[in-house]
């Protein structure tokens, strides 16, 4: 897989983190409401160590799609009401997932760029 489908991949993630974090805001007070978490940083390391191979196993990351997947986040200490959703950190989550799907939306324009540039000359 290139890095521009892993871009694309990461960013579709990265929506959906989007997603998942407005949620858990929404649900802070809701009795018994325990906050949810994408996972897909791991998945991403080990496919930028396979970029040149083709997909042949279930677990290699396509341009199609994304082995990304939404935990329940059952670990972390919970208020009376039976809710784990901490503000502080999902407002923390939010800015952190703004800055890097910025990030990767700079890169993806940056290559489209060069590939114009490319095309032009």
């Amino acid at each position: 897989m290139d890095t521009y489908n892993l871009m694309k991949a990461a960013m579709g993630v990265s929506a959906t983190r989007a997603k998942v974090i407005s949620s858990n805001i929404a649900n802070v007070n809701t009795a018994n409401y325990k906050a949810k978490r994408v996972i897909f940083e791991n998945q991403l390391a080990d496919a930028k160590q396979n970029l040149g191979l083709v997909t042949t196993n279930k677990r290699h990351i396509n341009s199609g799609s994304s082995n990304a997947y939404i935990t329940t986040d059952n670990d972390t200490s919970v208020t009376k009401n039976g809710n784990n959703v901490d503000l502080d950190v999902e407002l923390a989550n939010q800015a952190t997932n703004s800055l890097y799907y910025n990030s990767l939306v700079s890169q993806i324009n940056g290559r489209l760029q060069m590939m114009g540039y490319v095309v032009e000359h």
